[in-house]
């Protein structure tokens, strides 16, 4: 159901996705109201299918029902607007909310990223700062491992782990002959759904350290 957010709920709900392909499958405009500060303004997170069906506002603009009830207007593309986010994340990783709120200040009246005077050379990616507990872009990272396995289950755990790790079954035996061994590193969450996914239905529950999206976020470890 629809529902009006806070610039904070907005950007966590976005930054919740498990990645830019799930992303653009939940989520499609971005609409604020107008004329207040983001820290003020309330959003609303619009999908395709509610962009199918239009109506028009008091100034003739097609947006969905929900948006024109609300009396918000278009502020920016999902896509966009996580674009934004990323970036000033990827030059400042423990971005808080307000350095976010500038960022999209500055793209949303200047059409362009704010620079910080990072991200414009080629290798900036390469170079971009890494801190343990925060994901590198916008979206929560993981680190998987297997740390237990009863010795008449490590026949399955080395084929599950050689399928994971894209190795032979042989050399997969080995490591879970040696526990703890690791099944990702700073993966994304699709990646971690299908690993842990793999691993349950053998009744082998993994560790599991989060590097969250938010430096706000509180830890969320676990099994």
């Amino acid at each position: 159901m629809p529902r009006l957010l806070s610039l904070r709920e907005a950007v966590e709900t976005l930054a919740g996705c498990l990645d830019d392909e799930d992303m653009y499958r939940r989520f499609s405009w971005v609409y604020a109201s107008e004329d207040l500060p983001l820290n003020e303004a309330r959003f609303y997170l619009s999908s395709d299918e509610e962009e199918e069906d239009p109506v028009a506002d008091e100034l003739g603009r097609e947006m969905p029902e929900f948006a024109v009830a609300h009396k918000l207007t278009h502020y920016l593309e999902a896509a966009t607007f996580v674009s934004v986010l990323t970036v000033q994340k990827e030059q400042q990783p423990l971005s808080s909310l307000d350095d976010f709120s500038k960022a999209l200040k500055h793209y949303h009246e200047e059409d362009a990223f704010l620079d910080l005077g990072h991200f414009a050379s080629d290798d900036w990616t390469a170079r971009a700062p890494v801190i343990a507990g925060i994901s590198r872009e916008l979206f929560a990272e993981y680190d998987l491992w297997l740390e237990d396995c009863p010795a008449d289950r490590v026949g399955d755990a080395a084929r599950a782990t050689a399928a994971v790790r894209k190795i032979n079954v042989g050399a997969a035996l080995a490591l879970c002959r040696q526990l703890p061994v690791s099944l990702g590193t700073r993966i994304g969450g699709r990646e971690r759904e299908q690993v842990e996914e793999r691993f349950s239905a053998l009744s082998l529950p993994l560790k599991r350290t989060t590097h969250r999206s938010l430096a706000w976020l509180p830890s969320d470890d676990g099994n």
